[in-house]
């Protein structure tokens, strides 16, 4: 295994086994119920509002129906769902996993950059032209290349699940029409993740990259410590950035954000064929439901932000693919281990 712990992430583990094992033993109480033949572990950090928590949630409740064409009944296989962070953090589920602590995760691929750098390509700016565009390179052979990489990790990728695109928000003067050109973004602090390829990204669009921990950015824009972030409209919606003094909301969609399901590869090798075909089986078949639920919330999310008086503003995003170039071959002076030619696939598709 490739994966390497530190003491500390030693002890966070054993902790995150301890409370795993508390977990089952308070789902045993209650009663005698008849022994399913397959139960195992899913966990995720998300909430429901979230909406990229119903792959989780459509993963287990799919997999926990009857399936006559692999001769399972309804009740043989039992999911036990963990959510809303209660055994870990992302990163400390992904790390559960490789230990097969938690058979199955659902983690956003960001995250997976710590033992996968090749993950961090999904982080590059208009890598995807428009959402058919990411749908056909992630849930086709390019997306199958990247989830089986993993292996080397001994864990197996099952699916990604789109998140959307993120755009820009922020306060802005209300007598002047909302930034829509990198030279309007010019003086703005918006706030990024800890990420390289994020902050170049964000400086070369033309604004000012302030990397803050998500926890203090709605009093950051209101205390004027950044003037805004980028975000899909559906995070926009649900912490109510417009209350902070967010006005303006500029379709950039500069990158797309993902989440992936991922199973320990052992445990996946070990079971009977018929449950490793139908896990399988389901991590792609919740994909339209999924996505039906996504845009049907995105849709709900930005007639949230135009009846709240924030500003949408269209922007023409050739000037932004021209100015964000250079992060490009920045990306691969931080990365030189990462294929260009799985780039290039990526871009070109």
């Amino acid at each position: 295994m490739t994966i390497q712990f530190s003491h500390t992430k030693f002890l966070a583990a054993l902790v995150l086994v301890t409370l795993v094992i508390a977990s089952c033993k308070n789902n045993d109480k209650g009663g005698k119920t008849s022994k399913p033949e397959l139960r195992f572990r899913l966990a995720l950090e998300m909430k429901p509002e979230t909406k990229i928590w119903e792959v989780a949630n459509l993963f287990r409740e799919e997999l926990q129906k009857a399936s006559p064409e692999h001769g399972i009944k309804q009740g043989e296989i039992v999911v036990d769902f963990y959510d809303q962070g209660s055994i870990g953090t992302e990163r400390q589920l992904l790390e559960a996993c490789s230990f097969g602590v938690v058979e199955v995760v659902q983690v956003n691929s960001a995250v997976v950059t710590t033992i996968e750098p090749s993950y961090a390509i999904l982080n590059l700016p208009y890598l995807f032209s428009d959402k058919s565009h990411l749908q056909k390179v992630l849930n086709g052979p390019t997306g199958k290349e990247m989830l089986d990489m993993l292996s080397k990790h001994d864990l197996q990728g099952l699916g990604f699940y789109s998140a959307g695109f993120r755009s820009m928000f922020f306060t802005y003067p209300k007598d002047r029409p909302c930034a829509s050109t990198p030279e309007e973004f010019r003086g703005l602090k918006i706030r990024v993740m800890e990420s390289p390829t994020m902050i170049n990204t964000i400086n070369a669009m033309g604004a000012s990259a302030s990397p803050l921990p998500f926890s203090e950015l709605y009093q950051g824009i209101k205390t004027g410590v950044v003037d805004g972030a980028e975000n899909s409209v559906k995070v926009f919606a649900s912490y109510r950035y417009q209350e902070a003094g967010c006005n303006c909301f500029s379709l950039t969609e500069h990158s797309a954000d993902q989440h992936v399901l991922i199973v320990n590869q052992k445990w996946l090798n070990d079971l009977e064929p018929k449950y490793r075909e139908r896990i399988k089986q389901v991590a792609s078949a919740i994909t339209p439901k999924y996505n039906a639920i996504w845009d049907a919330t995105s849709k709900e999310a930005m007639e949230y932000v135009e009846h709240n008086s924030v500003r949408i503003q269209e922007v023409d995003k050739t000037a932004f693919m021209e100015s964000v170039t250079p992060v490009y071959d920045e990306f691969f002076e931080i990365y030189p281990n990462v294929s260009r030619a799985l780039f290039n696939r990526i871009k070109n598709k």
